[in-house]
């Protein structure tokens, strides 16, 4: 029976009365140290109408938690506040902890979780060919002609676009401007999924020769055309040949990834062009494999499917061209882990080192939140005696450790702002997204996540250790014994767990010191001190072959004829990272093209091996007269010979490169020299076998100038740059840097991972140093009445003193036994980083284990020390 109005008006009146005295009752036991369940069921019994109980409960229960934790804060920091010193000294640590992990994380997201800036870039692909004989390892460029038969032929890709880079030289108001870019193909930006912001991109008929057409990039355009809006239709020079601007890119496009970033692209119809008729372009050369290629996945369409679609494709390229294509598959790779590439590796350990140097600063912590509750046991037993629960005792001592995190957080994240600056300064170039590492959402995000999981981990035992006392003994000195024997052992295993933490980073940063020794003083095989190097391209359209060649010899001759140069000549440079492999033939050889022999190959002007110091091992070297118009030579590296001539006297063999000048055939050369080996891509790779032609004889553009000079490299740079211009106004001088800065680029990723886990290697020492001081530090302090004892009853300071540096290595013997077997596992990660050492190299985890001990003497001896001149008659007063 529905009631009337006024009577539901007077029970819902009621109900409101009760309801406030509920609230008011409840809010008065929370007042007094009640919990709010212990509030509501007291309420319960306390009223009649259970119902309006629990509904005011419901209501209340936000209010009493957000009032309990705004109380439990206030107390929190009015707790830390009353202990300046073990506030600062517990934020600076976690700070360091922190700061660490939040500056590895933003370069880790820069680098190897955010995506690419392109639309759906989880359906772009990287495609390489594979040489199925040597399988991943032989993963390599792709041919033009397999490119443009996969293009057509596949069924599984929305686009697909090849390119490669290339230095071009761009005359902008009668000066030359040297611009770094790319040769395309036609659905470059389509594939990529980015437009012209002025202009438009490539069109299909533009990879034809004669398709002049150029888009440029946002920088170039501000920089050398004024920010034009009519420059699209405009004709400018590149490399001597008039070109149209068809496109402008946006702000902040960079593609490809590289350094210096791409300023300009340009249609494949560059290289469908020919010098002489009959010639075949590069674009139909299925041997000459330099490009690389992106292919767009179509909708729904996986990497599995579209690999198994190129692989038909491949095979039947097999089929069709048997001398170029047998042995070749196909590899696809997501765009973002193959620009990844080798520095996905060296920053998880790094992450994994920092999260090392995090849990060293959570144990630290730990032991500084139990030191600190051994004092607070007659506060803590108090509050339980007079009602409060053991859990609302766990949740503010959990507060004060959150409290805690906060602040470290806060300074973890300054430290990281500043850190960052040095990471991106110290990391070698070219590696994708490091210009953009900040601190930002995702950042601020991982420090907040980081800094409550190790709020917990560092303040959980320590928590539930000291909620544990008991009311009474809390309140006598029996109890503070029993909690202090308690806590000890509780202390001592944490020792051993960041000792085992630090002996692991120590012998990894170890091993990376003696290898990125040995690898700096490692023979490169030439002497590259006081070596100028530079580089300049010869437009084809205006130097062909000969003219090249007599261009150089000029060129050569007025360079070493300046003041200061000992030697001048042009060649591939060591350490430069860039090489040509070209296969050949030897005699008595019957193999198809497709399963000769390959090996490095470099064209050299005379005089290239003694301006470089290369030693001549046999025979001689290249000079003047081996011109197009001599019999054709070659000079072969010590690696080549072992491995292709071994057995017989190198000098007068004869060996037929897989490379044509001007003759379709290509001729025999003949073995005039042997040299010592020379590492031409990395300091850390071996040798590889490497044949040498002379530039009059076979020049390919774009040679390096190597200049040995009597004074500083820099010293001759502007006169260099004069005589250059001299002998042709638009050519631009670029890449100019002494052949140091080569070898100091070279070694920079190996400088970089050994620099940084050296630094976290030393923050986890000291911080193992520091918390091996306080528990040993502490101990002496709880056993003064002890070592009173002792001394009193005839002990010699130094039996005192023996005793305890004896428990404190006793706890680093325990820690470097189990860091050892951790770091036998975890070194392995590093074999691919080690050059010439070995992952358990026995000197180096000797060396580690010796510096441990001796940081464990010198970090329990002053505490020691302090024992050994407790005053037996004060200590027992005092106590």
């Amino acid at each position: 029976m529905k009631l009337p109005l006024w009577r539901r008006r007077q029970d819902r009146e009621l109900d409101e009365e009760i309801a406030s005295h509920i609230r008011l009752a409840i809010a008065d036991r929370v007042e007094r140290g009640e919990t709010a369940d212990e509030a509501a069921r007291a309420a319960r019994r306390e009223f009649g109408n259970v119902v309006v109980v629990k509904e005011v409960t419901r209501e209340m229960w936000g209010w009493i938690a957000l009032e309990q934790l705004v109380q439990d804060v206030r107390y929190a920091c009015r707790a830390l506040r009353k202990a300046p010193g073990f506030t600062a000294v517990a934020v600076a640590t976690f700070a360091f902890g922190i700061g660490a992990n939040a500056a590895m994380f933003s370069v880790i997201d820069a680098v190897m979780l955010r995506p690419l800036p392109f639309p759906q870039p989880e359906r772009l692909v990287s495609v390489t060919e594979v040489d199925q004989r040597r399988g991943d390892a032989g993963s390599s460029s792709v041919a033009w002609p397999n490119f443009f038969d996969w293009r057509s032929r596949s069924r599984t890709f929305e686009r697909m676009a090849a390119y490669h880079e290339r230095a071009f030289t761009v005359v902008v108001g009668g000066r030359p401007v040297h611009a770094p870019g790319a040769i395309v193909s036609a659905d470059f930006f389509s594939t990529l999924g980015v437009q012209p912001v002025l202009g438009r991109g490539f069109r299909s008929d533009e990879e034809r020769a004669g398709s002049d057409v150029v888009v440029i990039s946002d920088s170039l355009w501000r920089s050398e055309f004024g920010a034009a809006p009519t420059v699209v239709g405009s004709v400018t020079t590149i490399n001597s040949r008039p070109f149209t601007i068809v496109g402008v890119m946006p702000a902040g496009f960079r593609f490809p990834i590289s350094v210096p970033a791409a300023q300009l692209w340009v249609t494949c119809a560059e290289e469908a062009r020919t010098e002489a008729p009959g010639d075949t372009p590069m674009t139909a050369e299925r041997g000459a494999h330099f490009i690389r290629v992106v292919g767009r996945l179509g909708p729904g369409v996986t990497i599995a499917a579209a690999q198994a679609d190129l692989d038909a494709v491949s095979a039947a390229l097999a089929r069709e061209y048997p001398d170029e294509n047998s042995n070749r598959g196909v590899k696809l790779t997501p765009q973002l882990e193959s620009l990844v590439g080798g520095t996905r590796q060296p920053l998880i350990v790094l992450f994994a080192a920092v999260g090392c140097v995090l849990l060293i600063a959570c144990v630290n912590l730990a032991n500084l939140l139990l030191v600190r509750g051994a004092g607070r046991g007659r506060e803590i037993a108090l509050r339980l005696a007079l009602g409060a629960s053991r859990r609302r005792i766990v949740v503010q001592l959990l507060t004060e450790s959150v409290v805690l995190s906060a602040f470290g957080a806060v300074g973890g994240l300054l430290l990281a702002a500043w850190s960052i600056r040095l990471f991106v300064q110290i990391a070698p170039t070219g590696v994708r997204g490091l210009d953009q590492v900040t601190i930002d959402g995702a950042v601020l995000a991982f420090t907040a996540a980081v800094g409550f999981l190790s709020a917990l981990a560092f303040g959980t035992l320590p928590a539930l250790l000291e909620a544990r006392v008991a009311p009474r003994a809390g309140l006598d000195d029996s109890g503070r014994a029993t909690a202090g024997r308690r806590h000890g052992r509780v202390r001592a295993a944490l020792v051993v767990a960041e000792t085992a933490l630090g002996v692991v980073l120590l012998i990894g940063a170890g091993l990376l010191l003696r290898s990125f020794y040995r690898l700096t003083t490692s023979d490169p095989g030439f002497d590259g001190t006081r070596v100028l190097t530079a580089k300049f391209s010869l437009p084809d359209s205006r130097y062909p072959y000969l003219k090249q060649i007599a261009f150089h010899d000029e060129l050569l001759a007025d360079l070493n004829v300046l003041p200061g140069v000992q030697a001048a000549a042009t060649s591939p440079l060591p350490l430069s990272g860039l090489h040509y492999s070209i296969s050949f033939e030897l005699p008595g050889a019957k193999v198809p093209p497709s399963q000769q022999p390959s090996a490095d190959f470099g064209m050299v002007g005379p005089g290239y091996f003694r301006t470089m110091q290369i030693p001549i091992v046999a025979g001689r070297e290249f000079t003047a007269a081996d011109n197009d118009a001599a019999a054709r030579v070659i000079v072969v590296n010590e690696s080549f010979a072992r491995r292709y001539l071994a057995g017989r006297d190198p000098i007068g063999q004869r060996i037929k490169p897989g490379l044509s000048t001007t003759e379709k055939e290509t001729p025999w050369r003949e073995v005039v020299g042997v040299v010592r080996d020379v590492k031409y891509k990395a300091l850390n790779e071996p040798s590889r076998p490497t044949y040498f032609i002379p530039y009059g004889q076979g020049l390919i553009t774009s040679l390096f100038l190597a200049i040995r000079t009597a004074a500083p490299p820099a010293a001759v740079v502007e006169q260099v740059r004069q005589v250059v211009h001299r002998k042709d106004p638009e050519l631009a001088l670029y890449d100019v840097r002494s052949m140091d800065e080569y070898v100091t680029l070279s070694v920079a990723p190996a400088r970089f991972q050994t620099l940084l886990l050296s630094l976290f290697a030393g923050l986890a020492l000291a911080l193992t140093a520091v918390g091996l001081y306080g528990v040993v530090a502490y101990g002496v302090a709880q056993r003064t009445r002890e070592f009173g004892i002792r001394l009193a009853l005839g002990a010699r300071p130094g039996e005192v003193l023996q005793l305890v540096l004896g428990s404190g290595l006793r706890m680093v013997s325990a820690g470097v036994a189990v860091g050892i077997v951790g770091a036998a596992f975890a070194t392995r990660l590093l074999g691919s980083a080690l050059f010439e050492v070995h992952p358990l190299d026995p000197a180096t985890f000797a060396a580690v284990v010796a510096t441990l001990f001796a940081v464990a003497l010198l970090a329990s001896f002053v505490p020691a020390r302090r024992a050994t001149r407790v005053d037996p008659i004060s200590a027992l007063r005092t106590e």
